[in-house]
């Protein structure tokens, strides 16, 4: 479930977003262009002592961009997407626990795409991200949070590089690369099984573009 208070603050970032989305948009004319995008996500948590981008998720959203002297273009992006873990039961090779944590965010990357050669770019970036809502459960079911482990933090940032293909005038495909920069949950004290360092999301999308 969202909380009211996620929900004031997605209403408030699309409400920012889509003011900066409507006026780059105007400016067409001074090469500036808007789009959307979907895709999938491959995820993991680095420090939940499972290993393997095995959380598929679902990623999309919207992007405005403009061409930065003959090096390549500047990108601003809004995007809902999935992260998390996951690690199957698998009876037949002994392997009876299970585990999977969900994790919604709203995020906001900041990128320049490096031209190598038509139509191949470099992405390199920052993003920002907020934590819509959770969830954790193992082969028992949801497990109920624990009033002396600090959960999530609201806000996840993150740096990511990637490629980028443009197949035609309109259409392209992006694969990228991120990872937290700050620890998404810190490491409870006393405990030393796991979060050695805290957790950090790191996350392998592909995703379809459409320019207008």
């Amino acid at each position: 479930m969202i909380d009211s208070t996620s929900m004031k603050t997605i209403t408030a970032f699309l409400i920012v977003f889509l003011i900066s989305f409507t006026q780059l948009y105007a400016q067409e004319d001074q090469g500036f262009k808007a789009g959307v995008q979907f895709g999938m996500t491959g995820t993991q948590v680095t420090g939940d002592a499972l290993s393997g981008f095995n959380k598929a998720g679902l990623f999309a959203g919207f992007l405005v961009n403009r061409a930065v002297g003959k090096l390549g273009d500047f990108q601003l992006e809004m995007n809902f997407i999935q992260k998390g873990s996951r690690k199957n039961a698998q009876p037949s090779k002994g392997i009876l626990d299970a585990y999977l944590l969900r994790l919604n965010y709203i995020e906001i990357p900041i990128m320049y795409r490096f031209k190598i050669v038509e139509p191949l770019s470099i992405e390199v970036g920052l993003q920002l991200a907020y934590l819509i809502s959770s969830s954790e459960y193992d082969i028992n079911g949801i497990i109920s949070t624990d009033p002396t482990v600090e959960g999530f933090k609201k806000l996840d940032f993150s740096a990511f590089t990637g490629l980028h293909y443009q197949i035609n005038k309109h259409i392209g495909i992006s694969f990228r690369y991120g990872y937290s920069i700050l620890a998404i949950r810190p490491k409870p004290q006393n405990v030393h099984y796991r979060y050695d360092a805290g957790q950090f999301n790191e996350v392998l999308c592909t995703a379809f573009q459409y320019e207008f």
